[in-house]
């Protein structure tokens, strides 16, 4: 007798939804993480112009246009950096969500293989079960006295 799992195709459906799951979350992940070197680019460059800012001020005589023009584009980097932050407070919310689902899909592939094992126990059991008592049965036919030889 060979084992059959009545939920095969399940176990099977909830572990290609654990590979989905673990796709989406992975590609979310690293859109964060890329995001996430955004900004920091974004903010070096901000120190890079208040640097050259700082060096316009005290080496130079004509600087006022220069700096202004530094102002204007801080001015416009800080919005795009407050905007790149509200953007990856977002994505981590997606993260973080992503992440429940793939926990969930982990579970209910962990409980249905669970089932599996104790089915596979329990039939190895009854099946060891069976041969044993086939196995008394013989030994108890050749152990019976032949109905004339006595």
């Amino acid at each position: 007798m060979k084992f059959k799992f009545s939920l095969e195709k399940l176990l099977n459906q909830r572990h290609i939804q654990v590979n989905l799951d673990r796709r989406n979350f992975i590609d979310k992940q690293n859109e964060y993480n890329a995001e996430v070197e955004k900004l920091e680019d974004m903010i070096k460059l901000k120190n890079e112009v208040l640097a050259h800012r700082y060096q316009q001020v005290t080496g130079s005589v004509n600087w006022q246009n220069d700096v202004e023009q530094m102002n204007l584009f801080l001015s416009g980097h800080d919005l795009r950096i407050a905007s790149q932050n509200k953007r990856l407070k977002e994505l981590e919310k997606e993260v973080e969500f992503l992440r429940q689902i793939l926990l969930k899909a982990l579970t209910e592939a962990r409980m249905v293989e669970k089932l599996k094992v104790k089915k596979k126990e329990a039939f190895v059991k009854e099946a060891l079960a069976t041969e044993q008592k086939e196995l008394d049965e013989i030994v108890s036919m050749r152990n019976k006295p032949m109905n004339g030889n006595s």
